[in-house]
């Protein structure tokens, strides 16, 4: 039940232990303590012009983001480059979200603060199904900024590509949620906002298929230039440290995810960084889809840092030509991972394009194949309607019958089963109808020449489309020796033949003889007693 009051919101201690089951507890909320903020912050925060979206405004006085009260703290999620994610429950609603808080030890930076705010700005202006909305933005009561987003319930890309047994399993899976990452840059791309940080670890895939491209921090709108560029991002090619976990977002001369970097942002020329360096990440994400690995492979963020500085790709196309891989999707990612921005696709509106490409082609090629199979195959394909006529069928369906397709679609396929096998049919529809699948189902159907001839049926329907898709084999000649076999024991028995048994033997084997089958023996069985 949501309390009839918002609850006093206490000072938060962030080296504190939280348990994500605990019941709410006024002291572990995020608003801030009554009074002024801290000039400090303030002062800071207009130093560099920092903005943050509250309701919609934009708004460089923070005191107006310490009225909420309507979130409580709970267990630690994980740590990113510039803050770290908890856990947090939305009273108001009774939802599960999530809050970022900066870093403490950025409180006296003011261009991280900068940073940090246009995260929230980006993040918070980019309404995308691809993007994590933000539900609110503030500070807690030690002077750090938080935002508060939707809750993704997932994996991310890098559990999933960690999980495979190798890099063939998955992909095609893979390659949709690739497609997926492409479009929200793209809608980045359209509005002038660069991420500079795409890697697998930025891309939550969630437990129904959405797919969220995380962690704007190093964003930036293009139009505006990057208003935080001092500090945190030199304009040098200083390498990491060597202790530097460089699978993960780096905060020093150079920032970004050293494996999946393009050679301008890992030489630190930030002047130079638009659209084509988030190309590079996604063709550096498709080539780990592809052969099981980012671009660059080392064992220390130092020589990673050289081989990105050098564009030393030469291991990474090598692994892309033995992947096995289309080579459509090879060639994508090379180009995306052209060394040379220029040389690249212009953003990744480009990609999604060629992306699609693919897919319309790799659907035509299985229409194709399905054509050639259905039409080719020796067996007798159709696909009907619960209204009891043909939809589709191909051509060894006509020609064993003998009737024209167009014939065979016009009339009710029971226009041409057997009367006797009319309520067995009829019956196997019931069952159709209701989902169950066929197996080994016989009846007769009638021929161009007036004959019946059998057919064993196996048959799958979808009853929410009202399809069912069929395959048959004509069973004729097999019946037909069964029913001889059957009378050559009455005779030997000393029994007369069934006028039934006797009637379809002369017809089919007249038939069959005409047909070229080998049933010579039959010339020696006397002739049926009439």
């Amino acid at each position: 039940m949501l309390p009839s009051e918002p609850p006093t919101l206490g000072e938060l201690d962030p080296g504190e232990d939280s348990d994500p089951l605990f019941q709410h507890d006024p002291d572990k909320t995020l608003q801030g303590v009554s009074g002024s903020p801290s000039n400090n912050v303030d002062r800071l925060l207009r130093e560099v012009g920092s903005r943050v979206l509250l309701n919609g405004e934009s708004d460089t006085d923070w005191s107006k983001a310490r009225s909420s009260s309507r979130f409580e703290l709970n267990s630690l999620v994980g740590c990113g480059g510039m803050g770290e994610v908890h856990s947090c429950t939305d009273i108001h609603l009774g939802r599960e979200v999530v809050v970022k808080i900066l870093h403490a030890k950025y409180l006296n930076r003011p261009e991280v603060m900068a940073r940090f705010s246009e995260e929230i700005r980006i993040t918070g202006q980019l309404e995308h199904p691809g993007v994590v909305p933000v539900h609110e933005a503030g500070i807690i009561p030690d002077g750090r900024p938080f935002f508060v987003m939707q809750r993704v319930w997932g994996l991310t890309l890098r559990s999933l590509l960690d999980e495979r047994s190798g890099p063939r399993e998955g992909r095609s899976r893979l390659l949709k949620v690739f497609e997926k990452v492409c479009e929200t840059i793209a809608y980045a791309h359209a509005n002038r906002v660069i991420h500079r940080d795409l890697s697998p670890s930025n891309i939550m895939v969630g437990l129904f298929g959405q797919v969220k491209v995380m962690d704007w921090g190093l964003a930036k709108w293009l139009d505006e230039g990057d208003r935080a560029a001092s500090g945190p991002v030199a304009h040098g090619p200083e390498a990491p440290p060597e202790t530097s976990d460089f699978n993960h977002t780096q905060m020093g001369s150079v920032m970004g995810t050293l494996a999946y970097m393009p050679p301008e942002q890992a030489n630190g020329e930030t002047e130079r960084l638009d659209e084509r360096c988030d190309i590079f990440g996604l063709g550096a994400i498709l080539c780990e889809i592809l052969t099981g690995g980012p671009p660059y492979e080392a064992t220390s963020a130092v020589k990673l840092h050289r081989l990105a500085r050098r564009a030393d790709l030469a291991s990474a196309f090598a692994r892309l030509d033995a992947s096995g891989a289309d080579a459509y999707l090879i060639a994508l990612a090379k180009s995306c991972l052209a060394a040379d921005p220029a040389d690249r696709p212009r953003d990744a509106g480009v990609v999604v394009d060629r992306v699609n490409h693919f897919f319309n082609l790799v659907l035509r090629q299985a229409e194709w194949d399905l054509l050639r199979f259905f039409d080719l195959s020796l067996d007798l394909f159709c696909i009907a309607g619960f209204d009891g006529h043909f939809r589709r069928i191909n051509e060894n369906f006509a020609r064993v019958l003998g009737h024209a397709p167009a014939e065979l679609i016009a009339n009710p396929f029971l226009h041409y089963v057997h009367p006797d096998d009319h309520p067995a049919t009829i019956a196997i529809m019931g069952q159709l109808g209701q989902g169950e699948p066929i197996v080994r189902f016989r009846n007769r159907y009638r021929d161009a020449s007036g004959l019946y001839r059998w057919f064993e049926w196996t048959a799958k329907s979808i009853p929410t489309e009202a399809v069912i898709f069929a395959v048959a084999r004509d069973v004729t000649d097999e019946v037909t020796m069964t029913e001889l076999l059957k009378d050559m024991e009455c005779r030997a028995a000393g029994a007369p033949a069934t006028g039934a048994a006797s009637g379809l033997v002369r017809a089919v084997c007249n038939q069959s003889l005409t047909a070229g089958a080998n049933l010579h023996f039959v010339q020696f069985l006397p002739p049926p007693t009439v």
